[in-house]
C-alpha cells in the first residue's frame, strides 16, 4: 500500500513554508512565473518538495534538498519564450480603440493570446528541460530482497544489495553481494544451478567502485583476491565482446559467466544506487565524474579487440616482454604493471612467478594453479587453459 503523504503540498505557500522550514530561499514572483510557463518542471519541484516535507531521515532531506537546488537551476537557464505570451495578454486590452464597446474586449483579447500562445509553446524545447527524480524507498531490511541475475551455460551470477555487518569501532557500509553457482546439468531444460553450493563474496569499499568503473566503461579490468575466513575466495571482471566476463573461483573451484548488455544495466543500478546510499550528496555529474578521474590513467575503451602493446596493461594481459617496457613507461616497476593489470587490487605475499608469462603470483593463486595445472601459473594464463 502506498504510503500517504503528512504534509498536503497545493498552492505556492505552502511550498514555500517548506522551503523556509529547511533553509531554503523562498520562490519569488519572477520564478514563479518561470515555473508556470514551463509544467514539467513546476511538477519535478512539486514532487520533490512533498519529499523533502515527508522525509523522515538525514539521508532523505539531503536528496529532497539536492532535487530542488538541481531544478531550480534549471529554471533560471530555462528560455523565457513562454513568458511573452501572459505579457501579450495583458498589454491586449489596453491597445483596444477607445471606440469598441467593453464587451468586445475580451472577445479580441481571446483571439489574440491564442494567435500569440500557440507559436511560443510549440518553440519550446521540451528535452532540455525534463529532470527525472531518483527516489529511493528501500530500507535496509529490504535489501536482500533487491538482486540481479546473469544467467550462462554453465553457471549464474548473481549481485544482490547489501549493508556490512557493524562492528566496536567501525559502522556498517552499504555493498554489493557476489555470489555465484555451477549448472546441475548442462542438458537439462530448464537449467538448474547449484545455489546450495554457491561462491559468496562481499565486495569491500575499494572493489565497489572499482566494479562500478568496469560496468560505466572507465576501467577495463579488475581482480581481487584473499576472501572469505580462509582468504581462498576471488573474483576477476574484464569488458570483453560487448559485455563483461565474470570468474569467480575458491579453492578447486571456479567458474565463468558472461555479463551481456541488459545485465550490466541492471547490475549498473545495483552498484549505482549502494554508492549513492553511502554518499547521498553525490549526484550522478558527480558520481560519473569522479569514476572517470579516479580511473583515467587505465586503458581506453574504444573497442574491445586486440590492442598494441603501447596501451597501458595490454602487454601484462598478453605476458609478453613489453609488459615491463610499459610499465616503465607508466613510471611504475614491472610489479606494479602487473598489479595495475589485477585493477590495483590487494594482493597476498608474492610467492612465485608465473612459469608463462613471467608475472608475480601470489601464494594463494600458486597453491591452486600446482594443484590444477602442475605448475605456477598466473590468473589470465589460467584462463587461457580452460
Amino acid at each position: 500500500m502506498e504510503a500517504q503523504n503528512v504534509v498536503s503540498i497545493r498552492t505556492l505557500r505552502d511550498i514555500n513554508e517548506v522551503l523556509v522550514e529547511n533553509n531554503l530561499k523562498e520562490i519569488d514572483g519572477e520564478e514563479h512565473r518561470r515555473f508556470r510557463t514551463h509544467s514539467e518542471l513546476s511538477a519535478t519541484l512539486r514532487r520533490a518538495v512533498v519529499l523533502l516535507a515527508n522525509s523522515h531521515t538525514a539521508r532523505d532531506k539531503v536528496l529532497a534538498v539536492q532535487q530542488i537546488r538541481q531544478v531550480r537551476e534549471r529554471i533560471a537557464k530555462a528560455p523565457v519564450e513562454a513568458q511573452s505570451a501572459p505579457a501579450a495578454e495583458r498589454a491586449t486590452p489596453a491597445t483596444t480603440p477607445a471606440t469598441e464597446p467593453a464587451a468586445a474586449a475580451p472577445r479580441t483579447t481571446s483571439v489574440t493570446s491564442r494567435s500569440r500562445v500557440e507559436p511560443a509553446t510549440l518553440r519550446e524545447p521540451r528535452t532540455p528541460d525534463r529532470v527525472v527524480l531518483a527516489t529511493d524507498t528501500v530500507t535496509d531490511a529490504d535489501l536482500r530482497y533487491i538482486s540481479h541475475c546473469a544467467y550462462g551455460a554453465k553457471a549464474a551470477l548473481s549481485m544482490a544489495l547489501a549493508k556490512s555487518k557493524e562492528s566496536d569501532n567501525r559502522p556498517g557500509f552499504y555493498t554489493i553481494l557476489m555470489e555465484g553457482a555451477d549448472v546441475v546439468d548442462p542438458q537439462a531444460r530448464p537449467r538448474i544451478y547449484d545455489w546450495q553450493n554457491r561462491i559468496s563474496i562481499m565486495f569491500t569499499k575499494a572493489e565497489l567502485v572499482a566494479v562500478a568503473a568496469v560496468f560505466y566503461g572507465y576501467l577495463r579490468e579488475c581482480s581481487f583476491s584473499s576472501h572469505g575466513p580462509a582468504h581462498d575466495k576471488g573474483f576477476f571482471l574484464e569488458r570483453k565482446d560487448g559485455g563483461i566476463i565474470a570468474r569467480m573461483n575458491a579453492t578447486g573451484r571456479s567458474l565463468t559467466v558472461k555479463i551481456a548488455a541488459p545485465d550490466m544495466v541492471y547490475m549498473g543500478g545495483l552498484l549505482t544506487r549502494q554508492i549513492r546510499a553511502e554518499y547521498p550528496w553525490l549526484d550522478n555529474e558527480a558520481l560519473t565524474g569522479l569514476l572517470r578521474g579516479a580511473f583515467a590513467a587505465t586503458p581506453p575503451l574504444a573497442n574491445d579487440g586486440p590492442r598494441s602493446a603501447t596501451q597501458p596493461g595490454s602487454a601484462a594481459r598478453e605476458g609478453n616482454g613489453a609488459r615491463q617496457g610499459n610499465a616503465a613507461r607508466q613510471g611504475n616497476a614491472a610489479r606494479q604493471g602487473n598489479a595495475a593489470r589485477q585493477g590495483n587490487a590487494p594482493r597476498g605475499p608474492l610467492a612465485d612467478q608465473c612459469a608463462s608469462c613471467g608475472a608475480d603470483v601470489d601464494q594463494r593463486v600458486r597453491d591452486y594453479s600446482q594443484q590444477k595445472y602442475g605448475q605456477t601459473l598466473c590468473l589470465p594464463c589460467q584462463k587461457q587453459r580452460h
